[in-house]
């Protein structure tokens, strides 16, 4: 995408500080001199604690540690900016710039402090985000293709800056700041819906949950994987919980997995016209699954589930078994059998529940699975 006017450079901001604020860590990709750094410093303002790691001066041990020898034992010494950040108290930013210089062994280094917040012995504590800027590698000094599983780290966003965003703040002097924000108190119940409907999508187009790229430029970006529509759930969550528009969160959901793959997602979600599982679970026959398709039955048998997870009672167990079984009598047994087993493993059916009868429509099911009850 390119950013041409002010309401897209919001988007990006906003859509960047959303990945800051969820700390996924999001990679900038733009042309020199565009005012990504900026971006990403400005947070200072609202008083996060900003680290700007330059990769052109590091090397690996500047993310693996520095080995030190201490009464015959060998610790991995953080640098000064990694000590900094495990010492501010309260959110900050480790800001990986020029990012696209990373060779292929400074890449693998900086994968510990992505995945696990370790740098060295040290342990980064959950406060931090990371962000990373890079150029274009037809336009970076001594540009390298970043390698797919550090690609599959990032939130990949475009970045530019709209001349009407550079002329006004080079008059008034006052540049748009990245929103930051603490989690939203309706953040877990909106991600309960949304990962819901990534596991829909995914049942009816199970061949996107993983697909490298083949050719080495799409590998450096976005592409989905377990990893990534893992992001994807999260950040478009957050965007909702935020109130962010439609186009934020097709930004960052496009960021995890590419385009292509986010707008076959946002058409196929948007699509769904999915009933309130608490609805379902006071009474079992406030839906008709007659003639419904198979991926609407699944996804709304995971709403069922995910709400009796909130609450597991006895009672809603049971009555969310009657509601798979009635899904299952009206429109197949297919699209129920996982919510059920998921229902009938023993770390998920409450203590002292009783099987209602229903369930003896998944009884081949259940025995393929071990899951059988003894007395239906």
């Amino acid at each position: 995408m390119t950013i041409r006017t002010r309401s897209e450079y919001e988007n990006a901001l906003q859509a960047l500080g959303i990945c800051v604020s969820a700390r996924i860590p999001a990679l900038l990709w733009g042309n020199p001199g565009e005012g990504k750094t900026a971006a990403v410093e400005s947070a200072a303002l609202t008083g996060w604690h900003v680290e700007t790691i330059i990769i052109t001066h590091s090397e690996p041990s500047d993310f693996a540690g520095l080995p030190l020898i201490n009464d015959g034992s060998v610790t991995l010494a953080p640098p000064a900016w990694a000590r900094r950040l495990a010492d501010h108290d309260g959110p900050s930013i480790a800001f990986f710039d020029e990012f696209s210089t990373a060779s292929p062994s400074l890449q693998a280094a900086a994968l510990r402090p992505l995945t696990h917040y370790e740098v060295g012995s040290l342990q980064l504590p959950e406060t931090v985000s990371f962000v990373a800027a890079a150029n274009p590698a037809d336009v970076a000094a001594a540009g390298w293709e970043l390698a797919a599983p550090t690609a599959s780290r990032f939130v990949h966003l475009d970045w530019a800056l709209p001349y009407e965003v550079y002329a006004e703040g080079l008059i008034t002097g006052k540049w748009p700041t990245m929103p930051v924000y603490g989690e939203p108190a309706n953040f877990a119940r909106t991600l309960e819906t949304e990962s819901v409907m990534v596991t829909g999508f995914l049942r009816a187009r199970e061949s996107q949950l993983s697909v490298i790229p083949k050719q080495a430029q799409e590998r450096g970006r976005a592409f989905p994987t377990p990893r990534t529509w893992h992001y994807a759930a999260r950040l478009s969550a957050f965007a909702q919980a935020v109130g962010a528009n439609a186009e934020v969160r097709r930004l960052l959901i496009a960021g995890c997995l590419g385009g292509a793959v986010a707008h076959e997602y946002l058409t196929w979600a948007n699509n769904q016209d999915l009933p309130d599982p608490e609805d379902l679970l006071a009474d079992p026959t406030a839906v008709d699954f007659t003639g419904m398709r198979a991926d609407r039955v699944f996804v709304t048998l995971q709403a069922v589930l995910g709400a009796f997870s909130r609450t597991p009672t006895p009672e809603r167990w049971a009555r969310a078994i009657d509601v798979c079984a009635r899904a299952a009598d009206q429109s197949g047994v297919d699209p129920a059998v996982p919510v059920v087993r998921s229902l009938m493993r023993p770390d998920t059916r409450p203590k002292d529940s009783s099987v209602p009868a229903s369930i003896k429509v998944f009884a081949p099911s259940l025995a393929l699975a071990g899951l059988l009850p003894k007395a239906p």
